[in-house]
């Protein structure tokens, strides 16, 4: 006797088939949801970057400047020295970021886009916001308050 085994070609015609409706349903809901991830992950890092350079400024008991540059979607967190609002050559580079594919930083109301932590952590002037968006137009909001807190704030807040 012969014992018969594995599958035959209508079994497996028949799961590819299934796997391929399957498919057909899920990546179009995958791919909607895929720029709303990457623009609360981009605002996720950036508030750890801003959580960052609050800390370092303490830490080191220096001035710490966060340059960003809406035109290249990127920021740089540096060391301050002399507390000229630009990075000298003595002054290292403490952190870059780049925003990922499809989200780009829309703007911010800092001053020639530097927002500046002090010694004691305190952001200067009356602290302000990061607006960051995906390709699809949905924004996310950063919030620094006066007293260097950073937080992502929710919908319908501002």
């Amino acid at each position: 006797m012969r014992k018969n085994s594995g599958f035959t070609l209508y079994e497996l015609l028949a799961v590819i088939g299934i796997m391929a409706v399957l498919s057909a349903i899920t990546i179009p809901n995958f791919i909607g949801w895929l720029p709303k991830y990457r623009l609360a992950s981009a605002a996720r890092n950036l508030l750890s970057a801003m959580q960052y350079a609050r800390l370092m400024a303490v830490k080191e008991n220096i001035n710490i400047l966060v340059n960003f540059d809406p035109g290249n979607n990127n920021y740089r967190i540096f060391a301050d020295y002399d507390s000229d609002n630009n990075q000298d050559a003595d002054e290292p580079t403490i952190r870059r970021g780049k925003m990922p594919a499809g989200v780009s930083i829309t703007g911010t109301n800092f001053a020639g886009d530097r927002l500046k932590f002090n010694s004691r952590g305190l952001a200067a002037g009356t602290g302000g916001t990061i607006s960051i968006a995906n390709n699809l137009n949905d924004l996310s909001k950063i919030r620094i308050n006066r007293t260097g807190n950073c937080r992502i704030l929710g919908d319908g807040e501002k």
